[in-house]
C-alpha cells in the first residue's frame, strides 16, 4: 500500500485486485473519478478470461509477494549466468511456509533486474537425473504478473518475477539455443516435525564409478 499512497495520494483501492494493479503498472495520471473508471475498464477486460481476479490477487498479496526482490544481505540468493547470453537467472526466497522461491532475470554485468529480456519459455519438468521418481506433469510457467492479467508492456521495469517451489525442476528454452535446466534449492521447513523424530543417514547424491 505504501507505493500506492506515494504514487496516487488520496486514492483508495476498492479491492485486492486494484491494489495489485495499481502497484504493478506504470504510473497513470488523472482525477480519482478517471482512475476508478480506468480500473473498472481494466477489470472488465481482464475478467473476460473467466478467472476470479480478486481471489487470485488476494492469494498473491497474502502469500506470494512478501517482498518485491531480494532483501539486502540475504544469503539464500543465488545467481547463475545463462549460457551464451548476457543475462542470468536469479533465485531469491519467497514464502518459506509455502516452500516458495522467486525467480527473475538480471543483467549479468550490472546485476540489475530486467523483465523478460529475450524470447524464451519456462517449463516445469521432471528432474532429468531421476525422471522415474514422482514425475510431475510438465507445464509452461508464466510470471505472476502475466498470470494475473497484466500486459507485458505494463509491468514495471525490473518487477517481473516467477514463483517456483523448493525442489522444483525447471527448463528454460530459447530459439536456436540449447535448453538449460535447474533445480530450485530446498530450505529446511520450520514445521517439519516428522523429520525431527528421525535420524538421517547420508548416502552420495550421485553414484559415479
Amino acid at each position: 500500500m505504501e507505493i500506492i499512497r506515494e504514487r496516487y495520494p488520496g486514492l483508495a483501492p476498492r479491492s485486492d485486485w486494484e491494489i495489485l494493479h495499481l502497484a504493478s503498472t506504470p504510473l497513470r495520471k488523472g482525477t480519482h473519478e478517471e482512475m476508478y473508471a480506468w480500473l473498472d475498464e481494466a477489470y472488465a477486460f481482464q475478467s473476460g478470461v473467466g478467472d476470479d481476479l480478486n481471489e487470485g490477487a488476494a492469494w498473491l498479496l497474502d502469500t506470494r509477494m512478501e517482498h518485491s526482490g531480494p532483501r539486502p544481505g540475504d544469503k539464500l540468493v543465488y545467481i547463475r549466468p545463462i549460457p551464451d547470453c548476457d543475462y542470468s537467472i536469479r533465485l531469491f526466497p519467497g514464502a518459506l511456509d509455502a516452500a516458495e522461491y522467486c525467480m527473475d532475470f538480471v543483467d549479468t554485468a550490472t546485476g540489475k533486474a530486467v523483465n523478460s529480456p529475450f524470447k524464451f519459455e519456462l517449463w516445469n519438468i521432471p528432474n532429468p537425473e531421476t525422471p522415474w521418481l514422482g514425475i510431475p506433469m510438465a507445464g509452461k510457467l508464466r510470471s505472476i504478473e502475466r498470470a494475473h492479467g497484466i500486459k507485458q508492456e505494463d509491468i514495471l521495469p525490473g518487477e517481473e518475477k516467477f514463483v517456483l517451489r523448493d525442489g522444483q525442476t525447471c527448463m528454460l528454452t530459447r530459439p536456436e539455443k540449447r535448453p538449460v535446466w535447474f533445480t530450485v534449492p530446498i530450505r529446511p521447513q520450520p514445521n517439519a516435525q516428522a523429520m525431527e523424530a528421525m535420524d538421517k543417514i547420508e548416502f552420495p547424491r550421485l553414484a559415479i564409478a
